[in-house]
C-alpha cells in the first residue's frame, strides 16, 4: 500500500506540474493583491478577510518571495492540516471569488528540471490533494461540486486511506467508474484492501469492469 501511495503522489505531482507549465495569460494584480498574498502566506485571517472586503482579488498574480503567486495558489500550496486559521483563509478566499477550477502561480519546487519552478495554472483540489484534509476540498466542492480534477482526487484518497474525502468527492457527484490513471477507484480500494471502501463505492454504482 505504501508503495502504491508512493506512485500515486508522485503522478500527482506530475500533473501538478504539467499544469503549471501550461502559460496563458496570467491575471496580474498590484498592491492590493501583493498585500492579499503575504497575509495569506502569515495566516492573517483578519487581514485576509479585510483585503478581500477592499476588493483584492484572490486570483491575480503578483510576485512575492522571489515567485510568482496568487493568494489562491499561496493558501492551498501553504496549507497544513492542523491548522484551522487556513482553513478560515480558503474559506474567504472561496466566498470571495477563488476559481474552484484553477490556482495561477509558481510550482512549489517539487521534483527537478526545467518545469519545477514552472508558472501556470494547477488545479486546486489536486493541490489539497498533497496534504490532505476533508474541510478543505469540502470547501472547494461547496463552491463546485464537478471541480476540475475530482476523478484524480477521488482515486488518491482511497490509495492514502483519506474515507471522509473519499465519500465528499463521491457524495459530489464524482464517476465512481471513472479511470483517470492506472486505476479506478475500485481497483484502487481492492490493491489498498480497504473492504469498507469497496462495499461503499459498489453501493454507489462502482463495478470491476466499468
Amino acid at each position: 500500500m505504501k508503495q502504491r501511495q508512493v506512485i500515486g503522489f508522485l503522478l500527482l505531482f506530475v500533473a501538478l506540474a504539467l499544469g503549471c507549465s501550461r502559460i496563458a495569460t496570467p491575471p496580474q494584480g498590484g498592491d492590493p493583491e501583493r498585500a492579499l498574498v503575504a497575509a495569506t502566506d502569515l495566516r492573517d485571517v483578519a487581514k485576509v478577510q479585510a483585503l478581500l472586503i477592499s476588493g483584492a482579488d484572490p486570483n491575480k498574480m503578483v510576485q512575492y518571495g522571489g515567485d510568482s503567486h496568487s493568494a489562491w495558489s499561496t493558501a492551498l500550496q501553504k496549507f497544513r492540516p492542523g491548522h484551522p486559521e487556513q482553513v478560515q483563509i480558503i474559506r474567504a478566499l472561496l466566498k470571495a471569488g477563488a476559481n474552484p477550477d484553477v490556482a495561477w502561480g509558481t510550482s512549489d519546487g517539487s521534483g527537478t528540471g526545467p518545469r519545477a519552478r514552472a508558472v501556470g495554472t494547477m488545479e486546486p483540489l489536486l493541490l489539497a490533494m498533497l496534504h490532505p484534509d476533508p474541510q478543505v476540498v469540502q470547501a472547494i466542492l461547496a463552491t463546485k461540486r464537478n471541480a476540475v480534477g475530482g476523478e484524480t482526487s477521488l482515486v488518491m484518497a482511497i490509495e492514502s486511506g483519506q474515507t471522509r474525502i473519499a465519500h465528499l468527492l463521491v457524495e459530489a457527484g464524482v464517476d465512481v467508474n471513472c479511470h483517470p490513471g492506472a486505476n479506478t477507484p475500485l481497483l484502487a480500494a481492492i490493491e489498498a484492501r480497504d473492504e469498507a471502501m469497496m462495499v461503499y463505492l459498489e453501493e454507489h454504482g462502482a463495478r470491476e469492469k466499468p
